[in-house]
């Protein structure tokens, strides 16, 4: 791709380098601004590999200094600490993802004939990084001090600072090559200047169904049918579940919790939970679940945890809960919160109703269900034919009401009042000649009937909006598919396990 492309482009510097420097002190620099110096730069926690793109290895240093730098920008975002542990190995995933996808642009664009020079390379570490100076000038101290605080060789920091440089170039070469023509630009201004409303009604099926009557009369008809019942039958086999009470439990429990962090602490909660596991044999179990229970909801209540049903619980607690015998307390089960012990006080089987006891109600869903088909075929019919009238009255059986969605630009992807693309683009075919548009729009469960109602001509405020939101849009799809063509054709290999450890 960049063969053709790159020839537009000079070798000249770009007109981002401050950028790049930005970048670079966040990904780099941030974990010794924020953690202060490390006491010892030797150890295991650097070793070990987290990634392979093609024949280049990516540490476990790297993948923790980048989840660092991600992890502080999500605080400084979100206005405070992380989520828990669940956010941290999200945060993990998205810098692992970006150190590979990092690599691996560095490596098409070398192959491109992409690069970032020495020359270039120095200068960024010279005069761009404000961590390495004093006084505006370039301290060599400062900045092997700050290396050795990151466990980083000035080798390997100079070939990041190349691997990014080389990353902001190519996307710049994309940027040029995508840049929209002249007359794409105008097109895109029109668009914006042309306004239209619509009136729409937005038929949601769940709720049409829940509105429509049915008569006595068409139930008992429907009944009378052998086939219809044929029908309730057929209906019933195949979506038992709809009729079945699952399980249920109730049952009360005492968690002893261990830190994921700490593999020591999982032994120590091993011990404790045995332990109260003796003592429950003869004291009472809701007096130790109040007393040593980390469950701070239940513990309140003697480790109750009242009465749930199948999809409740976590997996391990709830297949213990459902073959303990009731009012005992079993051996200690895991989780990913800890060890419980539980103690089941009342279980009440799961139960399927009869085809007798639920029959009335499937003949009345399947009857609605006809009514609710047979309407749509005539309102849909009545669209086709512009028959006004006819489309007023299908519109009354489901209690719809038409709404406005207000003056949308012709570029919209989705006008908020409608939400959804497929009735946003059907809208745009609607003018003042042709008012109602000739078909029923279906998006999913949801129906759509949309007629114009008013047009204009505004020129919007920001006449260069068009020309840079086309050009960014342009670059991001076009740099989003060249790294996964890129990622097709590499041999990419994640460590899943040692990720884990990581943290």
């Amino acid at each position: 791709m960049f063969d053709t492309i790159k020839k537009q482009i000079t070798n000249g510097r770009l007109s981002v380098k401050s950028v790049t420097a930005i970048i670079l002190f966040g990904a780099i620099i941030l974990v010794f601004v924020f953690f202060g110096l490390p006491t010892s730069s030797t150890g295991g926690a650097s070793l070990g590999t987290a990634a392979r793109v093609n024949n280049t290895l990516i540490s476990m240093a790297d993948l923790r200094s980048e989840s660092a730098r991600m992890e502080q920008m999500y605080s400084q975002f979100m206005g405070g600490a992380l989520g828990g542990e669940a956010q941290r190995q999200f945060i993990q995933r998205q810098a692992l993802e970006r150190l590979v996808t990092q690599e691996l642009v560095a490596q098409a664009a070398q192959k491109a004939g992409i690069f970032a020079t020495d020359a270039e390379i120095r200068d960024i570490i010279v005069t761009e990084i404000p961590a390495f100076q004093q006084n505006g000038r370039f301290q060599r101290d400062m900045y092997l001090q700050v290396l050795q605080a990151n466990q980083l060789k000035p080798g390997d920091f100079e070939e990041k600072i190349r691997k990014e440089r080389q990353n902001m170039r190519a996307q710049h070469v994309l940027a040029t090559a995508s840049a929209p023509l002249k007359i794409e630009i105008e097109k895109v201004k029109k668009l914006n200047e042309q306004k239209t409303n619509v009136l729409f009604v937005k038929i949601e099926k769940d709720s049409a169904l829940s509105s429509l009557k049915v008569s006595a009369d068409v139930v008992a008809k429907n009944k009378a049918n052998p086939e219809f019942m044929k029908t309730v039958e057929g209906y019933y086999n195949s979506n038992k579940s709809e009729f079945t009470t699952p399980m249920q439990l109730r049952a009360s429990h005492l968690l002893i919790k261990v830190d994921p962090a700490n593999p020591a602490s999982d032994a120590a909660a091993l011990t404790k939970i045995t332990e109260l596991k003796k003592r429950a044999e003869k004291e009472d179990f809701a007096k130790l679940a109040a007393q040593y229970s980390e469950d701070e909801g239940s513990k309140v209540k003697g480790g109750d945890l009242g009465t749930f049903g199948q999809g409740s619980m976590v997996p391990e607690f709830e297949k213990a809960a459902q073959n303990q015998t009731i009012n005992e307390v079993g051996a200690p089960v895991k989780s990913n919160f800890g060890y419980h012990l539980i103690k089941v006080t009342d279980r009440k089987a799961a139960v399927e109703a009869s085809l007798a006891s639920v029959q009335d109600r499937i003949v009345q869903k399947l009857s609605a269900q006809a009514i609710y088909d047979d309407s749509m075929k005539k309102l849909e019919d009545a669209i086709m034919a512009k028959n006004q009238a006819a489309v007023e009255a299908s519109l009354a059986q489901f209690g719809a009401k038409w709404q406005e969605t207000g003056f949308f630009d012709m570029s919209a992807d989705v006008v908020p009042k409608l939400g959804s693309p497929v009735a946003t683009q059907a809208a745009f075919e609607v003018t003042k000649e042709n008012p109602l548009l000739p078909r029923l729009v279906r998006d999913g469960a949801d129906r759509f009937v949309i007629k114009h109602k008013e047009s204009k001509m505004e020129a919007p405020a920001g006449g260069e909006k068009a020309e840079s939101q086309l050009a960014q849009e342009r670059t991001f799809d076009l740099y989003g598919q060249w790294v996964d063509q890129e990622k097709q054709r590499a041999r990419i290999e994640m460590n899943q396990s040692a990720m884990e450890r990581a943290l």
